[in-house]
């Protein structure tokens, strides 16, 4: 760890992520004559303000302090000791006792922080470690520096402390799958909001249906979005996404039959997810598949924003700060900024067609006559259209089209893998496909047919219970009413979270939880199975792209391992490239993995 130094004390400072030095001007103290700092007052109130603002915002307890340097106490006592030096380093106007007097303001400050996040606050009664509950630097650790760990200590604090804990100084959680229904409920139990320090840092779509606070308006602003997801409009993309599949499985798999090429299936699951959900929403989308590399570009302009959304997420204000960058700077900056913002564009562009051509038509009702009518089509020309400024629609597209691009890919990435590697899983897969199908790509099964294919359907919900889906705790907030759970009473308006992995991986549950056994699912599966099974949450908040990804991932499945097609042999990938160990929101695997390649022959 470096140590920044302020006059003659030796202070570790990167901690806070900020580093405070001594010297200046090619190395010269800030005492010697030639310092433009000798005798400014903006050098101390720089240092004043920027150490002050820092401790204010969050102060480390003493088990944090412990792993930091020692200061050097001789040099310490010679700074107290030395009145002039002292001065040398005050600001014009402000003695030594005002400033001793802002100093123990400040200590009083921190003092009185600490002294009530762990004895006055609600959450005081609840257990679970002291420093997690006076700072959340605790959890920005994991989540940040050590790249999304913050839900194994959680899994910690749960083993020592037991089911409910307190994991930073404004949430619990509770690790219980029974009451996990309790939690996640429907408007018609009572309202249920988001937690906004959740919202805060999950990039910068406010105002979409997703970063929606407050239950009524988000219940508003889902209203028009839940039939093109419904079980009965998903249906009616049928059409649509088996098309791609075809497109995707036939025409570009099969033309790499032999050419000993290797390809990146998460590169192409994600560009064929990213078509079908482009599709549904926009006008004129990309077509990500066709492009050669199956458009690596749309998958890293989406992995590297999961691997940054703690940092967000920890740090809100990050955002707002970007914001004011401009984007000719980003793009010399990073240029996966040039992508988000082509993304972007992409989206306002349609939105601003769809609005002249309703305006030119002078149309009142819920649809056009004549095209296809997109998503945001709908939107805009149904009754809720007042209900949706131009900024907020076009985050509501990115919002979509993100959520519904990477978590469906990951999901097929992770089935291939475990199908391809395990030639008795394939085999048997392939032999319940035959009725099915037998004819294909001239006769195409529909979604309800490979539904009645039982091994298909085991093996994607044993991917589902071990990709987690969201691997993150999901905070929910009963803004009116205090909960009960157990013996503990938990006030109204304090951020609660449960996670899929504690339910998908409880070992009386699902014995020996951590191994891929698809025919857990075959037979009787029993009530608990099916409680603890939460890929896509429950609740009036439960995951809008559920059925979607179902059809998306049946389709792909059966197409790509059904009997006769095309042959292909894993590529230096094994199980470290599937299995998610980072809690970034979207689990992901460990982040040097090169994916799951293939070579088709």
């Amino acid at each position: 760890m470096e140590n920044g130094h302020i006059g003659r004390v030796t202070a570790p400072t990167s901690a806070y992520g900020l580093r405070l030095d001594q010297k200046g001007n090619n190395g010269k103290k800030f005492t010697d004559s030639s310092s433009p700092y000798k005798s400014c007052k903006e050098k101390s109130l720089l240092l004043s303000f920027c150490s002050w603002y820092v401790v204010i915002q969050e102060v480390p307890t003493f088990e944090a302090t412990r792993s930091l340097p020692m200061i050097d106490l001789s040099r310490l006592e010679a700074f107290v000791s030395g009145p002039a030096l002292m001065e040398a380093y005050l600001p014009r106007g402000l003695g030594l006792r005002a400033t001793i007097a802002l100093v123990g303001l400040g200590a009083l400050y921190v003092f009185g922080l600490v002294f009530y996040r762990l004895f006055l606050s609600p959450l005081a009664k609840f257990p679970g470690p002291k420093l997690a509950a006076v700072t959340g630097w605790y959890e920005l650790y994991y989540d940040v520096i050590r790249k999304g760990k913050y839900l194994y200590e959680i899994e910690k604090m749960h083993d020592k402390y037991g089911p409910i804990v307190r994991i930073n100084p404004y949430e619990l959680s509770i690790r219980d799958p029974e009451y996990y229904d309790e939690l996640y409920v429907s408007g018609s139990v009572r309202p249920t909001d988001r937690y906004k320090g959740f919202v805060d840092g999950v990039v910068d779509f406010e105002g979409s249906h997703l970063a929606t606070i407050e239950h009524d308006l988000h219940r508003k602003r889902r209203k028009p979005l839940d039939p093109y997801f419904s079980r009965a409009g998903v249906t009616k993309l049928e059409p649509m996404v088996a098309d791609l599949c075809e497109k995707l499985i036939i025409e570009r798999f099969g033309s790499l039959r032999g050419t000993g090429k290797v390809v990146r299936l998460d590169h192409a699951f994600t560009a064929f997810s990213g078509d079908v959900i482009n599709r549904l929403c926009i006008d004129d989308p990309p077509n990500l598949v066709d492009d050669p590399e199956f458009s690596p570009a749309w998958f890293d302009l989406f992995h590297s924003g999961i691997v940054s959304l703690p940092l967000f997420m920890g740090l809100p204000w990050l955002i707002h700060l970007i914001r004011l960058i401009p984007e000719r700077i980003l793009a010399r900056l990073d240029a996966r900024s040039q992508t988000f913002n082509k993304f972007k564009l992409m989206c306002d562009d349609h939105l601003q067609v769809a609005k002249r051509e309703k305006a030119a038509s002078g149309y009142k009702g819920s649809t056009l006559s004549g095209g296809r009518l997109t998503l945001f089509r709908h939107i805009i020309n149904s009754d809720l259209a007042s209900e949706f400024t131009d900024e907020r629609l076009s985050k509501e597209a990115q919002v979509l089209i993100g959520s519904g691009t990477i978590t469906t890919a990951g999901t097929m990435a992770f089935i291939v893998y475990y199908i391809a590697s395990n030639p008795a899983i394939k085999k048997r897969l392939q032999e319940e496909l035959k009725p099915v199908m037998a004819d294909y790509p001239r006769t195409k099964p529909t979604w309800a047919q490979l539904e009645k294919v039982p091994y298909l359907q085991a093996l994607i919900k044993e991917t589902l219970r071990l990709s987690y889906g969201t691997m993150h705790r999901r905070p929910r907030v009963s803004p009116k009413q205090p909960l009960q759970f157990k013996q503990w009473v938990i006030p109204a308006g304090i951020p609660v979270g449960m996670s899929a992995y504690f339910a998908h991986r409880d070992p009386r549950i699902f014995p020996r939880p951590q191994e891929f056994i698809p025919e857990r699912w075959l037979g009787n599966v029993t009530i608990e199975m099916s409680r603890n099974f939460i890929p896509f949450s429950r609740g009036s908040r439960h995951c809008l792209g559920m059925n979607l990804a179902y059809c998306e991932v049946n389709y792909i499945i059966a197409a790509l391992f059904r009997p006769g097609g095309a042959e292909f042999d894993l590529f230096e990938t094994d199980e470290t490239d599937v299995i998610p160990v980072h809690d970034l929101i979207v689990p992901l695997p460990r982040l040097d993995s090169k994916g799951v390649r293939v070579i088709f022959h």
